[in-house]
């Protein structure tokens, strides 16, 4: 399937997996496979060579983002549970990580992402139009801190970059991406690195080369941004085979190819693009 793209030709499009429960949230696994969440709960492990699907857990909640530990554990947003879950993807044992240890109501946990350290990052949206969004940190020992309320306008994606010198940052209803830079203890006030008027940026992915990957709820769009100037990589102004591209991922062994997840379908898409994804970090916890 062809999709045009304004000023940059076409781009081929395919089906990687179907018959999901509109996912929101995915990630590639050390061992080579992809998870992938649903809005019922639902934790899927998907083939990567026959889009092959299985449900292997159910936490009951709406799982958002989605990050795996250097075991395999897989760490989860579960915005119907208002908490972060660790599924131990060996035994099927899921573990609430966050409920009585953040010292405020978590509304939506929304997504995470490690660094090599074993800090594990994550956004809490907050209520749209409240801006009281926030980022917190799970901590190797179990230890969950309060990191930053200063990008609160429904605080969103999340990403590292490959220097892991900056955790880049979206603020969806002020649509902007910040960075702040990540110290041995703490987060430095964000900077604003890119705006991004009339859409509503959601997820980040970093290519091997540095540049930024900025996927959209709203338009159904999915951007580069190199640091000093943002493109459009895919723009289907019909949102008829992209549908709300929340969140993508590189996997493959070389990381070359690119998958989406579409919140407001029942499918991950893989696109054909020009880019390998950045090394992932699969710390020991």
């Amino acid at each position: 399937m062809l999709l045009e793209i304004l000023n940059r030709g076409k781009i081929m499009m395919k089906i990687f997996a179907s018959d999901l429960d509109h996912p929101e949230g995915l990630a590639w696994s050390p061992s080579g496979w992809v998870a992938a969440g649903g809005e019922a709960g639902q934790v899927y492990k998907i083939n990567p060579a026959t889009g092959e699907t299985t449900e292997i857990a159910n936490t009951g909640g709406f799982i958002l983002g989605m990050a795996f530990d250097g075991e395999e554990n897989l760490y989860l947003c579960d915005m119907g549970r208002n908490a972060v879950l660790r599924l131990d993807t060996k035994t099927g044992h899921i573990s609430d990580l966050t409920t009585g240890k953040v010292g405020r109501e978590l509304k939506s946990p929304n997504f995470l992402v490690f660094h090599s350290d074993g800090r594990l990052f994550f956004s809490e949206s907050g209520d749209w139009g409240a801006r009281n969004g926030s980022i917190f940190c799970i901590h190797p020992n179990g230890e969950v801190t309060f990191e930053s309320e200063l990008a609160p306008a429904f605080t969103n994606g999340l990403a590292i970059d490959p220097t892991e010198k900056y955790l880049y940052v979206v603020e969806s209803e002020n649509p902007q991406i910040s960075r702040c830079t990540i110290s041995a203890n703490s987060l430095s006030a964000p900077e604003v690195v890119v705006k991004m008027p009339r859409t509503v940026p959601d997820g980040l992915v970093f290519t091997k080369s540095g540049d930024l990957i900025i996927c959209c709820y709203r338009p159904d769009a999915v951007y580069i941004w190199n640091g000093a100037q943002l493109e459009e990589i895919i723009n289907d102004w019909a949102g008829i085979t992209l549908a709300a591209p929340t969140n993508a991922t590189f996997i493959g062994q070389d990381l070359d190819r690119f998958i989406t997840a579409n919140l407001a379908g029942r499918y991950l898409a893989e696109l054909e693009v020009p880019h390998k994804g950045a090394a992932l970090k699969y710390p020991s916890r």
